[in-house]
């Protein structure tokens, strides 16, 4: 189960990086007007993204972006039911690790609060013109950022629904054969 839900981020983040790379350079150019967003998950920060580069006439990064953030959402959810899956239909054992998946869940717990509190002061940094505005305005930070935490999130998620659907499934079984015995 390891080495599909890593093969299958492997595959992910290639394909990211290959879609990336056929924007050419317009990535590292900072994006005009850009209203930072912190949560590539968030539907705001999406409509904010594709928003400025649409104004910008950078119509192809938009809609290379756009199919990223498609493509990530979709790797989460495929591996998140592939993990379920595996523990329903074949014989498993427990994978998460429980420490290592606590720390990326509370940190993606505590990325949307921070996204959500932290919106109107963000609305009012993007007026200023610095340095880390422009690194934050750039395509390829948003692309390399989402496919990232999309990969980390994916497999974390997948291994942890694995896990309780497998203590499920043991609770349930165990349940059956005590009521048949």
């Amino acid at each position: 189960m390891r080495r599909l839900v890593i093969t299958f981020c492997g595959i992910y983040l290639a394909a990211a990086a290959l879609a990336a790379a056929t924007t050419g350079w317009g990535l590292i150019d900072p994006v005009p007007g850009y209203r930072l967003s912190l949560f590539w998950m968030s539907p705001d920060t999406l409509e904010a993204r594709i928003d400025s580069l649409v104004s910008a006439q950078r119509i192809f990064e938009a809609q290379v972006y756009a199919g990223l953030h498609a493509v990530s959402w979709a790797t989460v959810l495929s591996l998140t039911l592939v993990g379920a899956l595996r523990a329903i239909l074949g014989p498993s054992e427990p994978l998460a690790n429980i420490r290592s998946t606590a720390i990326v869940m509370g940190g993606l717990a505590g990325l949307i609060l921070l996204s959500w509190l932290a919106q109107p002061l963000l609305d009012q940094a993007s007026r200023i013109p610095s340095p880390s505005t422009a690194l934050s305005s750039m395509p390829g930070y948003w692309i390399f950022g989402m496919a990232l935490s999309a990969a980390i999130t994916a497999g974390h998620l997948s291994l942890f629904v694995h896990d309780v659907v497998l203590a499920a499934k043991k609770r349930w079984i165990g349940a059956d054969a005590e009521a048949a015995a």
